[in-house]
């Protein structure tokens, strides 16, 4: 799907579903999301992002298993010389992050790390950065892209950490963006995910400290279960 540096991911199909009233089509940049084909833990077992539904129980790093109350789906188109670099997905080997597999992650898309400089700043060793943040580090660098691809939000009635790829955590956010769903059923007084977010300098200094400590793992082992279709 992504390129030479995917070959697997490549040949993957892109599917294109969504449930009626959970959809936004989307011309523009995707800068967070999950990529297709990226297998998300449910409380059935591990499954493709794409084939989530709204519904589906997914397992939560602090909440155990919490329902997906709404999707957004969009494209994110191919032209070339169109997408600025800073809109190019990022390659995250496998280990990186605790995941098992290697994984396509969008630049703004929060992942969740443990830092011992985290836990200096704020006392608490989790902390949440943007993907874009790693570039450099263990081999994380972003690429072009040379096929569209579909990126899948799961919403949830409060913002959660969800696992991806083994050992991988990922923010999903409550706020639905756009038209999605009507407003009862989206969470509106869901409490916000407890960690802090760090951005822009605060992110890099907390990789430059992963880089040299290289202590990067998963937080906690990953749930263990068959895959999933």
């Amino acid at each position: 799907m992504f390129g030479p540096l995917y070959k697997h991911l490549r040949e993957r199909p892109v599917h294109y579903r969504a449930e009626p009233g959970s959809a936004r089509p989307c011309t523009d940049f995707q800068m967070r999301g999950i990529t297709s084909g990226t297998r998300i833990a449910t409380a059935k077992g591990w499954r493709k992002v794409e084939h989530v539904a709204v519904g589906d129980q997914v397992l939560t790093f602090d909440n155990g298993p919490q329902e997906v109350i709404a999707i957004t789906r969009a494209t994110q188109f191919v032209q070339p010389g169109a997408a600025p670099e800073f809109a190019h997905p990022i390659d995250v080997p496998a280990g990186v992050l605790g995941n098992a597999e290697p994984m396509v992650l969008l630049p703004e898309q929060n992942v969740m790390i443990e830092s011992d400089e985290a836990e200096a700043l704020c006392g608490d060793p989790f902390a949440l950065i943007p993907a874009k943040a790693l570039v450099g580090y263990r081999g994380v660098e972003r690429f072009r892209a040379l096929r569209p691809f579909e990126v899948v939000t799961l919403h949830f009635a409060n913002d959660e950490v969800i696992y991806a790829e083994g050992g991988a955590l990922m923010l999903a956010r409550a706020v639905v963006p756009g038209d999605v769903a009507s407003l009862d059923d989206l969470g509106q007084n869901g409490l916000p995910t407890p960690y802090v977010a760090y951005n822009g300098r605060d992110a890099v200094i907390l990789v430059a400290a992963l880089a040299g400590q290289d202590t990067t793992r998963a937080p906690q082992p990953a749930p263990k279960f068959a895959a999933a279709a």
